[in-house]
């Protein structure tokens, strides 16, 4: 696999300057067609799309590894499946899949500044084009087929505020894939809506759940309940366990019952939902952090948490080494 995205020199970088210099709320780093978030291929000609669901895999990707990779291609929720399509019941893999997945890195973290021995901005946008290939390569050939992955850059540290600019974003790019019309005739076309499903980690949905990120739990509440509601954000929640030894587990049930427990009225409708990722090469210790602290002490174990195509990468770029 070539270990460099096909981009020109210097097209990271001139789209990361735009978004830190706020002269773009959002930048599309690659897509894996010009349509993106439309289908590649078209849908059941009798299926009509009232919305484009979207996972979103935000994450600092530093770097990427095998969690990532499952979660990234985790099958969506019974109940997000059903809310994109009106019509036909589904009938096929790539149906039963999200219409587009995003993987979208953010230059402004609510709790992990850049530091020394980081991998770059740039980097890591060169990693997630890795990844996003190790996507379709993982999947069947016919799901391969209808490889749908996008890669952006926010500059926005809350996952509320991303929901804003990503829906605001997505729903002029999809408006933009229209020819132009009069009013009358736009009355006539159905356009569909982006659908976003945000994909966790556990760790991070306690810091979406967590008041200390919010001006008091007055605010995160109120905030939560425009960024799950119908009429508001319209956004789901799919937050990934992580498999942990026999000994913590029953310390991992009480962070979750905990953390649920704020999150009640989200779970009850359906707004967020855990899932079990089931890959055999993610356990408890499948983390960026991890693979950087195994790279920094020369423990080969490390190249069993992230696909062979990131590991040549971080050897190639003598990645994390000290």
């Amino acid at each position: 696999m070539n270990a460099k995205p096909l981009w020109p020199p210097g097209h990271t970088l001139k789209l990361l300057q735009k978004v830190q210099r706020h002269e773009s709320l959002v930048e599309l780093v690659y897509t894996s067609h010009e349509r993106w978030p439309f289908p590649r291929l078209p849908t059941h000609p009798q299926r009509r799309l009232d919305n484009i669901r979207i996972s979103i895999l935000d994450s600092s990707f530093n770097p990427p590894t095998c969690a990532h990779l499952a979660l990234a291609n985790s099958r969506p929720p019974r109940y997000t499946v059903k809310s994109g399509f009106t019509g036909l019941p589904l009938a096929s893999a790539a149906e039963l899949d999200y219409d587009a997945k995003l993987l979208l890195l953010s230059v402004r973290n609510a709790d992990k500044a850049l530091k020394s021995g980081d991998a770059t901005y740039e980097q890591r946008l060169e990693m997630m084009y890795l990844l996003s290939k190790d996507m379709s390569a993982s999947v069947s050939k016919s799901e391969s087929a209808h490889a749908n992955v996008a890669i952006a850059i926010v500059d926005e540290p809350t996952f509320v505020r991303k929901a804003v600019l990503l829906r605001q974003f997505l729903h002029a790019r999809i408006l933009g894939m229209y020819p132009p019309a009069t009013a009358l005739d736009r009355m006539a076309i159905s356009i569909p809506n982006p659908h976003l499903v945000f994909l966790l980690g556990f760790d991070t949905l306690i810091r979406l759940l967590s008041p200390r990120y919010y001006a008091s739990e007055v605010a995160m509440m109120d905030a939560l309940r425009l960024f799950f509601s119908p009429a508001g954000d319209d956004c789901y929640v799919v937050c990934a366990r992580r498999k942990l030894v026999e000994m913590e587990h029953t310390v991992q049930e009480e962070v979750e019952a905990k953390t649920l427990s704020v999150a009640k009225e989200f779970v009850e409708s359906e707004r967020v939902a855990l899932i079990s990722l089931g890959a055999d090469n993610v356990d408890e210790q499948t983390s960026s952090s991890q693979v950087r602290t195994k790279v920094t002490l020369k423990d080969e174990t490390w190249r069993r948490l992230v696909t062979p195509s990131i590991a040549d990468y971080i050897i190639q770029n003598s990645l994390y080494a000290s």
